[in-house]
């Protein structure tokens, strides 16, 4: 008796396969570059775009396999399994990253105090012509306030120099890599400069840094310490500045922080976090004595 021929693979299960292959490659590299920057940031963006582009393309072509082998009995269906799997673990990650972007403010540049916040001095000097700039958007504040109500100065009854110390081995713990070490708080007492000259230093240092823009009428501003970091993220290796400002006030000590990204209109909440998450580990770790002491 002759045996009946089995039937043809299915093209769609080999055009699937090939073009989730070729997506898990483009994003990997991607990936790789934006991690390491070894290339442009928008330029990799656009690599690892085109090769989410490429995953959309495999997993309708593994959808189409899928009908054609229950229709037709063709061959295939592991290359289009396999090719689907795959599709999915690529789109997966950056399907909830968006409905992540959707769900959180689009503020890249977040501070505790809206109507001064601290300068980003390193920043204005280092960020590339196609970056965002450091200068505080007008009408911002109250945006900020809206979306973003937690974001608050703090005010604690420890030195300004045991805030310093705690705030540095905070950020070493974080990985940051710290690029400002200002004393200006400590410079200001030791000279005893008139209040007049201190806060009209303040004043034009903070707008020739990215501060409150020019002309507008900020409150009075006193000589305080400043600490500047750069955070960089785990995976995409996207770049924050961050910038801490601490002075006394009233014979307390008041901490305000501020953190923009470098690049794009969406953050995925990442500079409100390392204000939320960095505030909040300082005042604990001011409030514990052997903390506030070493």
């Amino acid at each position: 008796m002759l045996r009946r021929p089995a039937p043809p693979p299915t093209g769609w299960a080999r055009v699937a396969q090939s073009s989730a292959v070729f997506a898990f490659e483009v994003v990997l590299i991607s990936l790789i570059l934006l991690r390491f920057h070894l290339a442009p940031l928008k330029a990799g963006l656009a690599a690892l775009c085109a090769g989410l582009l490429a995953a959309c393309v495999a997993l309708l072509c593994a959808v189409i396999a899928f009908q054609v082998i229950w229709r037709k009995g063709e061959r295939g269906f592991g290359r289009a399994f396999s090719a689907f799997l795959l599709a999915i673990l690529l789109l997966g990650p950056a399907a909830i990253a968006a409905s992540l972007a959707l769900s959180v403010p689009d503020i890249v540049d977040v501070s505790t105090d809206p109507d001064d916040p601290p300068p980003l001095a390193h920043a204005t000097r280092t960020r590339a012509a196609d970056a965002n700039s450091t200068t505080y958007a007008a009408g911002l504040a109250a945006y900020q306030r809206e979306a973003l109500p937690q974001i608050q100065s703090i005010l604690l009854d420890v030195p300004p120099d045991d805030i310093r110390k705690i705030a540095l081995r905070l950020m070493r713990d974080r990985r940051w890599q710290i690029v400002g070490d200002l004393r200006f708080g400590e410079m200001a007492a030791r000279i005893r400069l008139p209040d007049s000259i201190r806060e009209e230093g303040d004043s034009a240092d903070s707008d020739a840094a990215g501060g409150v823009p020019a002309g507008s009428a900020g409150p009075q501003r006193r000589f305080s310490d400043r600490i500047e970091a750069i955070a960089s993220s785990t995976l995409l290796g996207t770049t924050d500045d961050i910038a801490l400002r601490i002075r006394g006030e009233g014979g307390k000590t008041r901490i305000d922080m501020r953190s923009a990204a470098r690049y794009g209109s969406y953050d995925f909440g990442a500079n409100a976090k390392h204000v939320q998450s960095f505030m909040a580990e300082l005042r604990d770790r001011a409030l514990t004595p052997d903390q506030a002491s070493q």
